[in-house]
């Protein structure tokens, strides 16, 4: 390899790692607006409308919220071909439960990748558990 071919690609390197800073940047402000936006809302089922606008809008149209009666989205879990698919279920005091499934192609709207992508969904589930009371249970 050449010294020329070999500081190439340290600098690819480097610049990825730049780039996948910035996603995650990005990823932490949505997360950070969506607890924001919990904090002036009490109302368990609100507070779910407010995790799947924000995914709908920045992650991912392909989402469903099932949570007690509430259903959000198109109710499609089923997991289509050649896209990331992100499942979780999530449980509130008195024993009310729901899930949360996305399926995503990358690079969508925030150039994520699929390894970011479900990072980011899990955070996300997790403060949407938070928000009813709840625990989340989320794929590795």
């Amino acid at each position: 390899m050449s010294t020329q071919s070999h500081a190439a690609e340290k600098i690819s390197v480097a610049l990825e790692s730049i780039q996948s800073k910035r996603r995650i940047e990005r990823v932490m402000e949505a997360a950070n607006a969506l607890l924001d936006r919990y904090a002036k809302q009490p109302d368990h089922a609100e507070r779910l409308r407010l995790t799947f606008e924000l995914i709908r809008r920045n992650f991912t149209g392909e989402i469903t919220i099932d949570y007690g009666d509430l259903t959000l989205g198109s109710g499609n879990t089923a997991a289509p071909d050649g896209r990331t698919t992100f499942h979780c279920t999530f449980t509130a005091p008195g024993g009310k439960t729901g899930t949360l499934t996305a399926h995503y192609t990358a690079p969508g709207s925030m150039g994520l990748t699929d390894s970011e992508w479900l990072d980011a969904m899990r955070l996300l589930a997790g403060i949407s558990a938070l928000g009813v009371g709840g625990t989340v249970t989320c794929p590795e």
